[in-house]
């Protein structure tokens, strides 16, 4: 199971279908009104929790006051990177890094190249980061745009 936080990065895995098990909230407020409501038409369970709690699903990271548990990332083959770019009737765009270590750096570059059109990232299995909770708050919402696409 992985763990995400944070007003956005919460809004945007509802959003885009990511399976969500549970989220928990510090307290309802106008700012999380819209996100519980969303969460609700699509019978996301959603529970109160203490902010001592939601500090230490997140190693006392700033949680926003919503931290959700989902499902973890789906890696894809190259083969499914090469199959989504021919559903699109275009010619593979595939972006592969060597040894990013650190998550904020994979994170942007899933941004950026979300933003080029790119159909895929190959990452290395050993001897680089894998996709994070940090990777996914970092990303502004574009590694789940790269994992519903894939699973389609």
């Amino acid at each position: 199971m992985g763990i995400i936080y944070g007003k956005n990065p919460v809004l945007e895995a509802i959003n885009s279908n990511k399976t969500i098990n549970k989220i928990y909230i510090q307290k309802v407020n106008k700012e999380l009104n819209e996100i519980i409501k969303l969460a609700k038409q699509k019978k996301i369970v959603v529970v109160e929790s203490e902010k001592s709690k939601l500090d230490k699903m997140i190693d006392g990271r700033n949680s926003q006051g919503i931290v959700a548990s989902v499902t973890d990332f789906k890696y894809s083959e190259v083969e499914d990177i090469i199959d989504y770019a021919k559903s699109m009737n275009e010619s593979p765009f595939v972006v592969i890094l060597d040894k990013v270590e650190d998550p904020h750096n994979l994170g942007a570059i899933i941004r950026t190249a979300e933003c080029l059109g790119v159909h895929g990232i190959i990452i290395q299995k050993r001897n680089a980061t894998q996709v994070t909770d940090i990777v996914e708050k970092t990303s502004a919402r574009c590694v789940f745009i790269y994992e519903s696409c894939k699973s389609n």
